[in-house]
């Protein structure tokens, strides 16, 4: 029964290092390379182009974390009964936190994927790909994608430093 609860565990990181490692590389990598070299409707096009192929592999990635996180509060609970009241209650609070974490994470993704991305992706449509000044209405929706991008990010970190105090026992 080890090697199942093994694969559980190893299954649920790959699967967060997969979303929230592609997000970190978009942001600290791509998006930073693309407004060094390209001009601002190139560098949208181009990001939404990478956003639509990343979407399923997302999405993917967030039903095996809701999957395999019922699976692993399961099995924690039922080893953490033995251990007393208060390691089941710092686990409980721990994981609570992570959980909203988890779902304000999850509706920022959706922000990011199905609502600001579409209106930026049409805002630039039938605009000049060699454009250096956008519209107000693009730099607008562009300056929102970017909070709510940073937001993301800053989500993604504090789920894994809940993800280590779980496993801490903090």
């Amino acid at each position: 029964m080890e090697i199942f609860w093994l694969l559980i565990r190893w299954i649920h990181v790959i699967a967060a290092v997969v979303w929230i490692g592609g997000n970190l590389i978009l942001a600290m990598v791509i998006v930073p390379y693309f407004r060094q070299n390209l001009p601002p409707v190139q560098r949208i096009q181009l990001l939404t182009q990478i956003g639509k192929r990343f979407e399923p592999i997302v999405w993917g990635c967030v039903g095996i974390l809701f999957f395999t996180g019922i699976a692993n509060i399961f099995e924690a609970i039922g080893l953490g009964s033995s251990s007393g009241s208060e390691g089941i209650n710092s686990f409980m609070r721990t994981l609570l936190i992570k959980l909203i974490l988890f779902i304000a994470l999850l509706i920022l993704t959706a922000l990011h994927g199905f609502v600001f991305g579409p209106r930026l992706s049409a805002a630039i449509e039938g605009l000049d790909p060699e454009t250096e000044e956008l519209p107000p209405q693009v730099k607008q929706l562009r300056k929102q994608m970017s909070i709510v991008s940073s937001f993301m990010g800053v989500v993604s970190l504090l789920i894994l430093l809940a993800a280590v105090a779980l496993r801490m026992g903090i």
